[in-house]
């Protein structure tokens, strides 16, 4: 079995690392950071292929939604997995219901509701414009606990025999004509490897150039705001015109909007009492019940890492024999189904039909 190392440990490297040990590989986890915390740890986590078009990257998305259900079923417990569906309310209404329409024709659950069912029976805290307004229900969408699961994956790794080494930095990457071989890590030096996953997110262009190869990427920013309030007043994902809000574990709510996102330019901290924080939650306040106790604890902005084509990045790049990437802005939603993929393509060299339109050889 080959020794392969594994950049990065969000929830993709984090994945493709328990696979790699599950099947007998001999692994290298390394992170310059604490599993989770970057880009996977400032991302909103919905799971979904609701908007992801077109239709390849519909059924890739699609796939790491039903791949989640499986990795629950396979462990017996999945306490990072939120289920309960997204409800989405929008000033288009013809145009969810040509979503839902063509998501239905394509296997996805996906149901037109009133906002007068939708408070009844889903979320009776939010505020609709009137009761005739019409939504739209997806009930396998839900929400990851992120850091949770990147954690939990390293720790089943570990059990496996992975070596971790976490708050160092990946220095350089050999090869021998032309196969990578070894790579140099802060703190610990040469490490011999017969391969290498570039799953460093919004790094991965810098672990890229180390093998001498250019990745583009095109990375966006987004900014979310955690809120204290309980008991918590929305039981899913929702999505309003003004602001989208999901639960984030007991007595939390975390809000976003894109257009927020749109204003924070090159931005890359934020504090407490800035406008744009104070925005989000003066939304929340105008469209939730139940906000009247609640106070932000936590703002941050998350970089996205997109490739520059806006679509994921995985597989293996043919020119550079025992390099592969990992790279994708949906990493939430595909991290569980592309751990046991780029596994499986790593130690066959075959490559799954799902992946095939994703290949990094795109790039060059």
């Amino acid at each position: 079995m080959p020794t392969v190392a594994v950049i990065g440990a969000g929830v993709v490297g984090a994945s493709v690392a328990f696979r790699l040990a599950q099947s007998g590989a001999s692994v290298i986890l390394v992170d310059r950071g604490d599993p989770g915390r970057g880009t996977s740890g400032s991302s909103f986590a919905w799971t979904n292929a609701n908007l992801k078009l077109p239709r390849d990257y519909f059924e890739l998305n699609f796939a790491g939604m039903r791949a989640h259900q499986a990795l629950r079923d396979e462990l017996g417990a999945a306490p990072w997995l939120h289920e309960g569906g997204n409800l989405v309310w929008q000033d288009d209404e013809s145009e969810l219901q040509e979503r839902v329409a063509r998501l239905q024709s394509w296997g996805y659950v996906a149901e037109i509701r009133s906002a007068a069912e939708a408070h009844e029976t889903l979320e009776p805290h939010v505020r609709f414009a009137n009761p005739d307004v019409q939504l739209a229900y997806f009930p396998e969408e839900c929400w990851i606990d992120a850091p949770l699961l990147a954690s939990s994956m390293v720790e089943r790794a570990r059990a496996l025999g992975v070596q971790t080494h976490f708050g160092t930095t990946l220095e350089a990457i050999e090869r021998d004509a032309g196969r990578v071989v070894a790579m140099t890590l802060g703190h610990v030096g040469r490490v011999p490897i017969d391969a290498v996953v570039n799953a460093a997110g919004t790094g991965a262009d810098k672990v890229a150039a180390l093998v001498g190869r250019t990745l583009p990427l095109a990375p966006t920013t987004g900014l979310l705001v955690r809120v204290a309030v309980s008991p918590t007043p929305v039981s899913r994902v929702v999505h309003t015109p003004e602001i989208h809000l999901r639960p984030d574990g007991a007595g939390f709510v975390l809000l976003h909007h894109d257009d927020a996102d749109h204003q924070l330019g090159e931005r890359r901290q934020i504090v407490l009492d800035d406008p744009l924080v104070t925005e989000l939650f003066t939304r929340a306040h105008d469209v939730i019940d139940g906000f009247e106790n609640a106070r932000v604890v936590d703002a941050r902005i998350g970089v996205r890492p997109y490739p520059q084509d806006g679509r994921t990045c995985a597989g293996a790049v043919s020119t550079i024999p025992g390099y592969f990437e990992a790279v994708t802005h949906s990493g939430v939603t595909l991290g569980a189904l592309l751990g046991k993929l780029l596994a499986e393509s790593i130690l066959t060299g075959e490559t799954d039909p799902l992946l095939a339109p994703f290949s990094p050889d795109r790039f060059g």
